[in-house]
């Protein structure tokens, strides 16, 4: 027993990781059981992460050296406060969005497609996982390029023009932010000769001040490189094609998961290796608070005009990606903790309304939101759920979105830059501009002759996003304990 609780952390990316190859096998000659075997991997990856979530509550900091190479030689698992926020986050969205899966892609992607599906999706959530619990540069580079190259695959799995086109040029964009990554992986192995987080951190402290513009290429490298795969605003211009364009659970993993793994690296980055002072005191920080600024605001004009559903969710994350980037960019506590509670928060309001999208596309085969009129009594628990997460994305009280809003307020104010609570409540404005008006003509445009009935959707494809909607009610009204522990990452990641 002893000997398994120091393998968890290399099971809990092992694990995905073989089964995902597994599924290859079945996938020409069994691919009706590759959802479910690919349910059962994401399954022990969760109660995993659950686990090492209570080791790292009770405050142990867990270190795991593949074949016993000891760092800076081998490459380093490390899972603090903030490794098993996200692998939380990855196994029990994963999860969720893989039970929709089950039913919904028959409708979207070709039969024969199916086992070759769930094998990206897994490939692409071990990458993610190896992404937040590394502790080593290149390894790190290695997970970035993964995760980008099953995305892709998550994307074109339609096979159709548009989603071929929307990968194509997700993977060309993709690439050339690798290349940025790369780069600055190099420029800071040259100064420190070491890969391994915490040793690049201890070096760079000795001599970053005889490379001081080499530092501000580096953070510009890794600022463009990341920026561009977690789409900071303008390197935005792959997302709403691609996630727009891609099956329902696809787009869910995207919006929700994907984007933010690349986030964490970069915030990893910026905190743990250069150091928050260094990151507080250098332009990058008031670069990305501009980038942020344009984020909010542009995203929420474009995601305004869209008439197709998934469209308005895609650029709808834009602006919502620049909540989080505007968090940690503030340079105060609130502002990171209020960022890392968005992204959990936002992971649940994005699965949810990409799952209902696909549900309502299962069901009526509508996309625009011009067409939706009855659809709250026709498909009553589907439109509750994505009720629950529109008022979130709004920031109306006792929902999740308000908890994070208030957050970021706060932070500002911590700050001494209260103009950017200005900005916060236009962009809830606008959300309102363009989520109440699909509420509305659901529940109220329908005609006197409506008759309410039960979704004619399978139960496997309701259980998930009623369970996301659930989540956000949750951690609108009990955010206090998931605060506490934010607050822990928080204070690991920065010296205030």
């Amino acid at each position: 027993m002893e000997h398994f609780q120091k393998l968890m952390p290399f099971s809990v990316v092992i694990v995905p990781l073989l089964v995902g190859f597994t599924l290859a096998l079945f996938a020409r000659w069994k691919r009706e059981v590759c959802g479910y075997l690919a349910l059962g991997g994401v399954a022990y990856a969760f109660i995993i992460s659950l686990v090492l979530t209570g080791r790292v509550f009770q405050g142990e900091l867990i270190h795991y050296h593949v074949s016993n190479w000891l760092p800076p030689w081998g490459i380093e698992l490390l899972i603090d406060e903030l490794g098993t926020m996200m692998l939380l986050l990855l196994t029990g969205c994963s999860l969720l969005i893989l039970l929709f899966s089950l039913k919904s892609l028959s409708k979207e992607i070709p039969e024969e497609a199916t086992g070759w599906y769930y094998t990206l999706y897994l490939l692409t959530l071990t990458a993610m996982i190896g992404m937040v619990v590394t502790n080593d540069l290149f390894n790190l580079y290695v997970m970035v390029e993964v995760t980008g190259l099953g995305a892709c695959g998550l994307v074109v799995a339609k096979g159709e023009k548009l989603s071929t086109e929307a990968s194509l040029r997700y993977l060309m964009l993709a690439t050339l932010g690798s290349g940025f990554l790369l780069f600055a992986i190099g420029f800071l192995y040259q100064v420190t000769g070491n890969l391994n987080i915490s040793y690049v951190a201890a070096e760079l402290v000795r001599v970053r001040e005889q490379y001081p513009f080499l530092m501000w290429a580096t953070m510009s490298f890794i600022t463009v490189g990341l920026g561009v795969k977690s789409a900071l605003f303008p390197l935005h211009i792959w997302l709403p094609d691609a996630h727009s364009s891609a099956p329902a659970p696809s787009s869910a993993a995207l919006s929700g998961l994907v984007v933010k793994v690349y986030i964490v690296a970069m915030l990893r980055i910026y905190f743990m290796v250069f150091g928050f002072e260094v990151f507080h005191e250098t332009y990058m920080r008031y670069l990305i608070l501009l980038l942020a600024s344009l984020a909010i605001l542009g995203g929420s004009l474009f995601a305004f005009v869209q008439l197709n559903l998934k469209r308005r969710l895609a650029y709808s994350t834009v602006a919502q990606i620049g909540y989080i980037f505007l968090g940690f960019s503030l340079g105060t506590k609130w502002g990171v903790v209020a960022a890392l509670l968005h992204i959990i928060i936002h992971a649940f309001m994005k699965c949810c309304l990409f799952l209902a999208a696909g549900a309502i596309y299962y069901q009526t085969g509508r996309k625009k939101v011009t067409h939706f009129s009855g659809l709250g009594y026709s498909m009553p628990v589907t439109m509750a759920a994505f009720t629950v997460a529109s008022l979130s994305m709004v920031g109306i009280p006792l929902f999740g979105g308000f908890i994070t809003k208030y957050g970021l307020a706060m932070g500002s104010l911590e700050a001494g830059n209260p103009y950017f609570i200005i900005l916060i409540v236009i962009s809830g404005l606008l959300n309102a501009a363009y989520y109440f008006p699909i509420v509305w003509q659901a529940y109220f445009t329908s005609g006197h002759n409506v008759k309410l009935e039960l979704d004619k959707v399978p139960v496997v494809m309701l259980i998930p996003v009623f369970l996301m909607a659930l989540g956000i009610l949750y951690m609108g009204i009990f955010p206090g304990g998931t605060l506490e522990f934010l607050e822990r990452a928080v204070n690991r990641l920065i010296i205030m």
